[in-house]
């Protein structure tokens, strides 16, 4: 008599599990960007998704998981439209230093600083990543393919520039984008007034003053 194999079906995920994944995210999201990495606690997090820690581990696994499993997240979203953002201005032909640095920029920017409050913790938590050496691996698989492929058009556009120096304005201008996401409200205070700045003007500021040293760094 032939024996048949059993094939155990993998149940999906219930509405309800992948709502309280997505919760326990969001919380750790939140938590990390106000705490950074160190000062996180799975129970910190645990109490913002209001659940039990086993829950989060269960959904989220150890806190150093948890925190790539956070930074993968969104990261992949990030890429996808800042290399479809860099595609179509090439499809289009000719493009500006401030054409290229938009379409990297601007999709994070416009974000943190969009009615969504979970990508303006994301863009905090791309900051740490940035200051911390720990987080190497983490921006070298997520943030770098992308800047690696900008300084790679900047490059190709200005054969005689000096790719280092290149890498180096470009990394200066990450560090502006990332303190206008996570500081703006320090413009304001130095600037004596007591009005929320606008979003749009700061934006264009930032891409203005991004773009000019770029540009010194071409020649």
């Amino acid at each position: 008599m032939a024996q048949h194999a059993v094939t155990e079906r993998k149940r999906a995920p219930s509405q309800r599990s992948i709502a309280a994944r997505e919760r326990i995210l969001d919380a750790a999201e939140q938590v990390f960007a106000e705490r950074g990495f160190d000062g996180a606690s799975i129970r910190d997090i645990a109490e913002r998704a209001r659940v039990q820690k086993a829950n989060v581990n269960f959904h989220g696994g150890p806190k150093e998981e948890l925190f790539e499993r956070i930074v993968a997240r969104r990261a992949s979203v990030l890429a996808q439209e800042r290399i479809d953002a860099i595609r179509l201005l090439e499809a289009q032909g000719e493009w500006s230093v401030g054409d290229l640095l938009s379409a990297f920029m601007l999709p994070l920017v416009t974000r943190a600083f969009g009615k969504d409050p979970q990508w303006l913790a994301y863009a905090r938590i791309v900051a740490i990543i940035s200051a911390d050496t720990r987080c190497r691996s983490l921006a070298a698989a997520h943030f770098d393919p992308v800047a690696t492929l900008v300084v790679q058009k900047l490059c190709e556009k200005h054969p005689e520039a000096d790719p280092v120096r290149v890498a180096g304005a470009l990394v200066f201008a990450v560090s502006s984008m990332l303190a206008l996401c996570t500081s703006d409200w320090r413009i304001s205070v130095l600037g004596g007034s007591d009005n929320q700045p606008d979003a749009d003007g700061l934006i264009q500021n930032l891409l203005r003053f991004c773009e000019a040293g770029v540009v010194s760094s071409l020649t």
